[in-house]
């Protein structure tokens, strides 16, 4: 700040760099936040802001691989009372600005998210609603909410929700304050101001340059011990990663598989190999086209290890189960298929194809399985895919074995969404492709998260397998009308039951089916959760879910000493520093 000198000349001091800020942390990151508003955002660089100034009634264990549910701004868990669940809400929180929290500002915030959705202003809208069976229409989970006391709040649901804890911990939930939060309108990302109750203040963006934030004084637990927190924004990949190593930043998420050996073997330099990401990553296949036997086969003869160590240098993992470790009720111990082709085979003769050749690879009748055509199957990608790209000749390479052919269906720009993106081109809409590479990124630590997205057929929009419970387990001569037996009526139960334990019995019998049974997909890989950081910095707690919290981190002693004398240098001799 400017300020008289004894001369009367105004003094200002020279600009200040992040490293001028008392003790500092910077984060190397990609890009700025699309979206500053909770209920307008729904990517990884809005949340990671939000996550440092805002907070839900509950929140994640970060330290936890399991990502434990804890509760945050509410005291305990709450109870359920058939479809109403209430809540005691902690009595020693304030908002940035200084206004009180209790039930009532927490009521504001779950009217504004009612308020936002009902005029198409808030983009996660769609995670608060449910299918409801008898309307045959989906209606919000949340009908209102109720002030029982000061610190008591109540939610009135239209039904019971099992994921519930887990919903109110993603970011559209998240409590802003009601005195400098307009009720109407989403926060301008451009001039707007995020006021929550989080460790860290929003101080200011400059796009394309940084984010900046610093301490909350009066939060409700000890005090960040890290004065001031920076985004430093730097797109380039590379560019990014080379700030690590010079020092210009003390921290990034997921650094380049290729300089995966330059960090590790840097002494001053922590990688972190907690634990495998929750992002999973899989062979859609479209079961209108390709029947059971054959997605069996296909699963059978697919190249895994290849996908593995040679398109992702061994950075990650085998995925078993359409529930990735790290979420609740993940079980990957059910008969996942391995790259075997003798069995693929096997599978090929039993619908009658290759009957008399022999099955054993390698063998004596590998040019017989090479030059057959039993079926062919059309894969879409994107060309600017790299992944998704190399997959198409694996398919080719590996389905030849087994006589089907894999036919380039595109090499286009495609959305497996097309019910919400309708101007592809006919030929890509998702009932016409018949196998395609994607992933799924979950919202919140649920496993319905994913087995209702990709596996529903009450709605098509995300389950670009078009599996259907009720035909698969026709095909596999299961009861379709038997709960145990219907992938669709396990889900649809799951997600009104409120006893975990029952729940968790409900998951447990869906991955069985949906691995050892009736295969809607070929089960890929997920990644490796890998974070690099200034090996002085501590606590940052490196989790499946990739999210940024700063709260916890520190300086060894070394460092913060370090930070210290340099903050005191800079202002030694300057008087009329203020």
């Amino acid at each position: 700040m400017a300020s008289i000198a004894g001369n009367g000349i105004i003094y200002i001091p020279p600009p200040l760099t992040p490293r001028d800020w008392g003790i500092t942390l910077v984060y190397g990151t990609a890009e700025g936040p699309a979206d500053l508003d909770p209920m307008d955002a729904w990517d990884e660089y809005s949340f990671a802001v939000q996550d440092q100034v805002c907070e839900g009634l509950f929140g994640y264990n970060y330290s936890d691989p399991d990502m434990e549910i804890i509760p945050k701004l509410a005291k305990e868990f709450g109870i359920w009372e058939g479809a109403n669940y209430t809540v005691v809400l902690r009595d020693d929180v304030w908002f940035h600005d200084g206004t009180k929290f209790d039930a009532t500002a927490a009521k504001w915030n779950f009217d504004r998210l009612y308020y936002l959705m009902n005029n198409g202003l808030a983009k996660a809208g769609e995670l608060f609603e449910y299918y409801d069976v008898s309307s045959k229409s989906f209606q919000p989970i949340i009908n209102h909410t109720e002030v029982i006391d000061d610190l008591t709040l109540k939610f009135v649901c239209n039904t019971p929700y099992g994921p519930f804890e887990a919903l109110l911990c993603f970011n559209a939930a998240y409590m802003l304050s009601p005195t400098s939060t307009s009720l109407m309108k989403i926060i301008d990302t451009a001039i707007g101001h995020l006021i929550g109750t989080g460790p860290f203040v929003y101080d200011h963006y400059e796009a394309g340059v940084e984010i900046r934030f610093h301490a909350w004084d009066y939060y409700y637990k000890p005090r960040a011990k890290i004065d001031t927190l920076f985004f430093s924004v730097i797109n380039d990949a590379q560019i990014r990663n080379n700030a690590l190593l010079t020092g210009d930043v003390d921290i990034l998420l997921t650094p380049l598989s290729s300089l995966i050996d330059i960090l590790d073997s840097n002494p001053k330099i922590e990688l972190k190999k907690s634990s495998q990401s929750v992002s999973i990553t899989y062979l859609a296949m479209n079961n209108y086209w390709i029947n059971s036997s054959f997605r069996k086969a296909i699963s059978y003869a697919f190249n895994y290890s290849f996908v593995i160590e040679e398109l992702l240098d061994s950075q990650a993992l085998r995925l078993k189960s359409p529930i990735p470790q790290g979420i609740f009720s993940a079980n990957d111990s059910y008969n996942v298929s391995i790259t075997n082709i003798s069995k693929a085979r096997e599978l090929m003769q039993s619908m009658g194809f290759g009957v008399g050749w022999n099955i054993t690879y390698p063998g004596s009748d590998d040019g017989l399985w090479k030059t057959a055509s039993f079926a062919a199957f059309n894969y879409s990608y994107s060309i600017v895919n790299y992944l998704q790209e190399n997959i198409y000749s694996v398919l080719v390479n590996n389905m030849q074995l087994i006589g089907i052919e894999i036919i380039n269906g595109s090499s286009l720009f495609f959305c497996p969404f097309c019910n919400y993106y309708c101007l592809i081109p006919p030929e890509l809409c998702l009932d016409n492709m018949q196998l395609f590479f994607y992933g799924r990124i979950p919202d919140f630590n649920d496993p319905s998260n994913y087995i209702n997205s990709l596996f529903n057929n009450r709605t098509v929009s995300l389950n670009g397998c078009r599996y259907n419970g009720y035909l698969a387990a026709i095909q596999a001569g299961r009861n379709p009308f038997d709960i145990w037996d219907n992938v669709q009526l396990l889900m649809e139960e799951a997600l009104i039951e409120v006893n975990k334990t029952t729940r968790k019995q409900y998951y447990n019998r869906i991955q069985e089916l949906l691995v050892e049974q009736d295969n809607p997909m070929v089960y890929s890989h997920v990644s490796n959760n890998i974070d690099a950081w200034n090996k002085d910095l501590k606590g940052f707690p490196s989790n499946p879910m990739d999210k940024v919290y700063f709260y916890p981190c520190y300086w060894d002693n070394t460092a913060f000493y370090a930070q210290y004398d340099k903050f005191l240098t800079n202002r030694k001799g300057d008087k009329n520093w203020n």
